[in-house]
């Protein structure tokens, strides 16, 4: 049988903030799929930590799913807190950080790009 997500068990309930390990002043990943196409990862922001600006070739979906921080896009600033969402267009430069005053920051990224 073809697993198509990585890094999960089959019918087992779970938490995806649990996922990845938070540490201050780091960034961790946790990833699920890296295809061509498709892309989606949990990344864990710790105390004062950043994804230094950069950009994609294909739409990204952004879930906020511990904590609070910031997305920059384009120069334009947005605070994101948990359950919230924001898309980024393809080849728009964006960075994300934690928000002065939270201890982690974790999202779901979900990329998705042409065939």
């Amino acid at each position: 049988m073809t697993k198509y997500i990585n890094n999960l068990e089959t019918k087992k309930v779970l938490t995806l903030k649990n996922l990845v390990e938070t540490k201050e002043n780091n960034l961790n990943v946790f990833s699920l799929v890296e295809r061509n196409s498709l892309m989606i990862k949990i990344l864990s922001l710790g105390k004062d930590s950043q994804v230094p600006t950069h950009s994609g070739t294909g739409d990204v979906l952004v879930n906020a799913i511990e904590g609070e921080g910031y997305i920059t896009i384009d120069n334009e600033t947005f605070e994101l807190k948990i359950g919230e969402s924001i898309l980024i267009s393809a080849n728009a430069p964006h960075s994300l950080k934690t928000k002065e005053n939270a201890n982690v920051f974790k999202v779901l990224v979900v990329q998705v790009r042409a065939e």
